[in-house]
């Protein structure tokens, strides 16, 4: 999860406009305006069914940059019922700073197949899902990127952890994976190293859970749909307060 670095703390602070200053104008477009749609699409899947995902990569541009791990998720009423792990060759060396936060070096890809050969068997191992991402601007930005690079392109849905969790735990110090995890004292799997592609992806899902039980509380029990959580991931900070009383009493709560 290579956006939620420690070693690029400012750039974790900027929103998805921000973030895709990066790139250049036509390709900061096309993916920004493809995001907007998948994160405020219709989804039929239910909310209580999703996928979690989460990439390692060569760097931060979807553009030229590749995977160099995928890591994803099967869920099912709050439980990992399937999971997806694969290292990929990007057909160009890592970077040392890559290898450092992540510990994916050269010779652990060597002989790996190509982002190109794995994206088709992720998208049938995701089915119709929606995926989860901590930070999904980024994820999303690759997961498009690659499937379209594979000759698969996929339209899905992206709800972001991150974004929700801005709203449901404003007092956190950042929302970065780690520091929420340790914040709200969430179970971390032994021998878990954060920037691993499946490590995250589990506690991400530990981190939904928590997220969505926090929700559902507000809500006076009733468990939240897709367009709760993508609505409220849309609101404000000023926003959000009113917005969740609003809803809950609208629902009884």
């Amino acid at each position: 999860m290579l956006a939620n670095a420690v070693w690029h703390d400012e750039f974790l602070k900027m929103d998805r406009v921000s973030y895709f200053t990066f790139e250049s104008f036509y390709s900061s477009l096309r993916v920004t305006n493809r995001l907007t749609y998948k994160l405020n699409g219709v989804c039929t899947m239910p909310a209580t069914e999703y996928a979690v995902i989460d990439f390692e990569t060569t760097g931060l541009s979807a553009g030229w940059d590749r995977v160099i791990e995928v890591g994803a998720a099967i869920v099912c009423n709050g439980e990992v019922v399937d999971t997806f792990v694969q290292l990929m060759h990007p057909g160009t060396r890592i970077p040392a700073f890559i290898t450092g936060l992540t510990g994916i070096s050269d010779a652990m890809v060597r002989g790996q197949p190509a982002p190109e050969t794995v994206m088709p068997r992720l998208k049938e191992f995701l089915g119709q899902r929606p995926c989860i991402a901590h930070n999904a601007a980024f994820d999303a930005r690759f997961f498009f990127a690659e499937m379209e690079r594979a000759g698969v392109p996929d339209e899905r849905p992206f709800l972001c952890s991150m974004k929700l969790a801005r709203r449901l735990v404003p007092e956190a110090p950042n929302h970065r994976l780690g520091t929420l995890v340790h914040h709200l004292f969430l179970e971390t799997p032994d021998g878990s190293r954060a920037h691993r592609a499946l490590d995250d992806v589990l506690l991400t899902v530990a981190l939904w859970n928590h997220l969505t039980a926090r929700l559902r509380h507000r809500l006076g029990g009733v468990p939240p749909d897709l367009a709760v959580f993508r609505a409220l991931m849309g609101k404000s900070k000023g926003a959000t307060e009113a917005y969740l009383q609003k809803l809950a009493a609208g629902r009884g709560a």
